[in-house]
């Protein structure tokens, strides 16, 4: 199966996985045929993308497109989050109206803890600590979905460390409250379209602090997710926000949160764009390391990318389109293809290529049709 924009969907093209909403009830099933009905619908749910198949082309496929976890534990995560960060909001209002303070933040402290413990579980037992599978967003709940993606993420990479459970359930539960200071900001604020203006900026840029004050005045969260919440906008060079903090200055699991964040970000669909390939945020975070991000995370965090999924399309540097079959661990950028003739697959033995060999051939870029 293969990541497709919907604007560039066609009539006929079979979906690949469920369309889901926040309660992980089924919207479109799997295996439907696309047309310009169901196009429009799925448009109209506020989701810009999806995964497609072609029962023709999947049989030459030689691994397959997974999540690192369970897409129901997921959406559960997402639905969990939603409810008892809710529920944590209604909360401290009421405390407000009535001006008595009590101890608000446990109900959330108790809730994230369990999605924490049900995503490490999930990740600790996975096959593999890779990810190859973008997850589908929609609009209405970005803010969530972003939140337990980044967790995920940021989880991955901690294992990957060999970080203890503790780290980790600090550095999950911190990637779920990261912008839980945009209750402060303009609602339309974080998905502007266009450049914002100073005013909007300077409010923009506040979010993280916003974030820590709201868990510092209504919450006992250890001092570790305080940091990593109050610093994920921070970089090495001193260019981040708010405070403009320096490379040790930071804390080491918020140079890792940091990286996460930035990934899922930039592979989402948002309102004013379409999200980027893996390899091109990847290409960005590599070109950064050691300016912006930690060298040897940003280096580990590559590693965990497949940065051309089974099943994608690209385009060869001899100008032959193919379609991946296989990635070699060790060199991402060098996949096994097969070439396209006539409009479909070759295939001979000449439309199998394997570019780990074949050295004076390179993947020029990821294509959709």
């Amino acid at each position: 199966m293969r990541f497709k924009p919907i604007d560039r969907l066609k009539e006929n093209e079979i979906l690949a996985e469920n369309i889901v909403n926040i309660n992980n009830q089924i919207l479109l099933k799997k295996d439907a045929s696309m047309n310009s009905k169901n196009i429009e619908r799925i448009k109209n749910m506020g989701f810009k993308s999806l995964y497609v198949k072609n029962p023709e082309e999947e049989v030459f496929l030689e691994e397959e497109v997974k999540d690192i976890i369970d897409p129901v534990i997921r959406k559960k995560a997402v639905f969990d989050m939603k409810e008892c960060v809710d529920n944590f909001y209604s909360t401290i209002s009421k405390q407000r109206q009535q001006l008595a303070y009590g101890d608000s933040g446990q109900a959330l402290l108790d809730s994230l803890d369990k999605i924490s413990t049900s995503l490490i579980d999930e990740i600790l037992n996975s096959e593999e600590l890779k990810i190859s599978i973008m997850d589908i967003k929609s609009e209405g709940n970005y803010l969530y979905e972003h939140a337990i993606n980044t967790s995920v993420l940021a989880i991955m990479l901690g294992a990957k460390l060999g970080y203890s459970t503790k780290d980790m359930r600090n550095i999950a539960i911190a990637s779920m409250l990261l912008n839980i200071g945009y209750k402060n900001l303009e609602p339309t604020l974080y998905d502007h379209e266009g450049t914002l203006s100073d005013a909007q900026w300077l409010e923009m840029v506040q979010h993280p602090k916003f974030s820590f004050d709201i868990l510092s005045n209504n919450t006992h969260f250890n001092a570790h997710i305080k940091s990593i919440v109050m610093q994920h906008h921070e970089r090495l060079d001193g260019s981040g926000y708010p405070a403009g903090l320096m490379g040790s200055e930071i804390h080491p699991h918020a140079k890792l949160v940091m990286i996460a964040d930035v990934y899922d970000a930039m592979t989402s669909d948002r309102p004013f764009r379409h999200a980027y390939p893996h390899h091109e945020v990847v290409e960005y975070i590599m070109g950064n390391a050691g300016t912006l991000f930690d060298f040897d995370l940003a280096n580990m965090f590559s590693r965990c990318i497949i940065l051309y999924p089974a099943g994608s399309y690209v385009l060869l540097s001899n100008g032959l389109k193919a379609v991946i079959l296989r990635n070699h661990a060790s060199h991402p950028l060098r996949p096994i293809v097969r070439t396209f003739k006539a409009g479909k697959i070759d295939s001979s033995s000449a439309g199998y290529i394997d570019l780990l060999e074949t050295r004076n051939l390179t993947i020029q870029m990821l294509i959709y049709d």
